[in-house]
């Protein structure tokens, strides 16, 4: 087999290559994540929350009863689903 100088290049590559390595890089990334809120259509809205006691309320995760309510969002970046 006769080398040439192409051949000789190219081994010459080759064994550069296996003892080159990636040098250390540090990447900035710069930014801000913004949440734009819902806009709240309803006027007026009351919740009864009958009695609360706090000896229901001693512990913590304590809670009350469920109390629903309705309100219209409207300008919401995502779609609601209900």
């Amino acid at each position: 087999m006769k080398w040439t100088h192409v051949g000789w290049l190219l081994a010459g590559l080759l064994t550069a290559s296996a003892s080159l390595r990636a040098a250390d890089v540090t990447l900035t990334v710069n930014g801000k994540v913004v949440a734009r809120p819902c806009t709240v259509s309803t006027v007026n809205a009351t919740v009864e929350l009958g009695d609360l006691y706090t000896f229901s309320l001693i512990g913590a995760g304590s809670a009350s009863a469920w109390h629903s309510v309705a309100l219209d969002l409207s300008n919401c970046p995502w779609v609601l689903h209900g």
